[in-house]
């Protein structure tokens, strides 16, 4: 899986981009890309700055993020709204 930390979120349309630790342009991610282990959609709670693992898949307009959880990177995980967070979305 990839790194790389976001950039920007829209909890309103519910998407946002992702800025890959490789380099390159950003990575358009929607909340259906969000997973929980379980591999079930989650709910979207991501935010700026976030700290996050993802798979790059494709959509009609170009490359999408898919399979985005936080990374145990993200120091948010270790504060009370991180674990939340982390936990709303696997």
């Amino acid at each position: 899986m990839a790194l790389g930390t976001v950039k920007i979120w829209s909890r309103s349309r519910g998407s946002g981009w992702i800025r890959p630790d490789s380099g390159g342009d950003l990575l358009y991610v929607h909340k259906s890309g969000i997973t929980k282990d379980t591999g079930a959609t989650a709910a979207p709670i991501l935010e700026q700055g976030a700290r996050v693992e993802y798979s790059v898949g494709q959509r009609p307009k170009g490359p999408a993020a898919i399979n985005v959880r936080l990374s145990a990177e993200d120091p948010a995980a270790d504060s009370v709204e991180g674990a939340a967070r982390a936990k709303a979305i696997g």
